[in-house]
């Protein structure tokens, strides 16, 4: 989808005026729904004090960007926003907020069953994905297209002792609408930093969505010699399918150190659900809990939006690599109600004639209440 596609054919003014109308519509419209679904998870829970306030257990946050690993290309920064709710016995639990219940109303046929324990999150992300040249201004016709993501999720998790599935759904945009580029240039002037030049070739508005389902085991290891010292492996493994991403995927997480949470894993650049399994105990350690972790991940990837383009348009595109790995080393934290993750990641190159093996660094910061 790479042959006749233009960067004047964004380029007109009135082109451009649509454009930035359709921006301040959606990102209206997503701001307005989250804070509907923020207001009715507060006030059902104010108005029900007698009941357990399962509303919200807690908020997450997470940033990856290529310079934690010191570049500027490629997946070049991503922001994800997260509520997770309280444990429950099922999605339709009283407890949960209106807001909770209004969309597990439209979502039964993802939810997981079967399983002793529930909880849900929903999320916002967004993602900027550029080539390495920030200088050129015509299209990079070797390298990956320029384009912005917004997206926002909702996650499902159900857990039985050492065994937990999660499926979530994701619906946003792709293109100009995600506002890739004038956030870009946002931060890199507070920053000091050069802008990349090349936006006027980044993928056309197209609307993505994407199913996802993964399996987790949780392995206690034998412990150590070492008073205190504990380590766990945890198996992973699933897929998903839609425009933005069809894959498969399986990988492994080990955790060591004096003390491990009870969930199902702390390596950042995994969805949040997955780093917030159901848990029936809130008792919050008022010490400081760290533990180190080695991830894998080996992917199988059969479409991939931002590498293919646009779907129904002409655009730019690369050849994708259908095998990916990801490895990754990092360290995590726990002191009272806060949580702390960061991990370096190392990339096997993800298509045809990418220059260098690429490097993400990704940060978890986590408030439960």
């Amino acid at each position: 989808m790479q042959s006749s596609f233009s960067a004047s054919k964004n380029s007109s003014p009135d082109n451009a005026f649509a454009r930035r109308k359709a921006s301040r519509t959606l990102i209206g419209l997503l701001l307005l729904g989250i804070t509907c679904f923020v207001a009715l998870s507060v006030s059902d829970a104010k108005a029900d004090s007698a009941e357990p306030d399962s509303s919200l257990q807690a908020v997450t946050l997470r940033i990856d960007n290529d310079l934690f690993a010191g570049s500027d290309r490629g997946y070049s920064n991503g922001v994800e926003v997260g509520f997770l709710s309280q444990t429950v016995d099922h999605f339709r639990d009283r407890r949960l907020s209106a807001g909770y219940r209004l969309l597990n109303r439209a979502t039964t046929w993802l939810q997981p069953r079967g399983f002793s324990a529930y909880n849900m999150a929903v999320s916002v992300g967004h993602g900027i994905f550029t080539p390495g040249d920030w200088r050129q201004e015509e299209l990079v016709e070797d390298d990956r297209p320029y384009a912005g993501l917004l997206v926002f999720g909702a996650d499902y998790n159900g857990r039985r002792g050492n065994r937990m599935r999660t499926t979530g759904i994701d619906l946003g945009i792709v293109g100009p609408s995600a506002q890739a580029e004038p956030l870009q240039k946002a931060v890199h002037s507070l920053a000091g930093s050069e802008r990349f030049r090349g936006w006027d070739n980044q993928l056309s508005d197209e609307v993505v969505f994407r199913i996802r389902s993964q399996w987790l085991r949780r392995y206690r290891l034998s412990p150590s010699p070492r008073e205190n010292w504990q380590s766990d492996l945890i198996l992973h493994g699933g897929g998903s399918i839609g425009n933005l991403e069809t894959s498969a995927n399986a990988g492994v997480e080990w955790r060591f150190g004096p003390q491990l949470p009870d969930n199902f894993g702390s390596a950042p650049l995994l969805p949040v659900a997955l780093n917030s399994a159901p848990q029936r105990s809130r008792g919050y350690s008022p010490k400081w809990q760290v533990h180190g972790f080695v991830i894998a991940d080996l992917r199988l990837v059969a479409h991939r939006i931002t590498f293919e383009g646009n779907t129904w348009k002409d655009s730019h595109s690369v050849d994708r690599k259908p095998f990916v790995a990801d490895l990754g080393l990092g360290i995590a934290a726990t002191y009272g109600k806060w949580q702390l993750a960061f991990a370096r990641y190392l990339r096997s190159r993800k298509f045809s004639g990418q220059s260098k093996l690429p490097q993400l660094g990704s940060l978890t910061v986590r408030r439960n209440f």
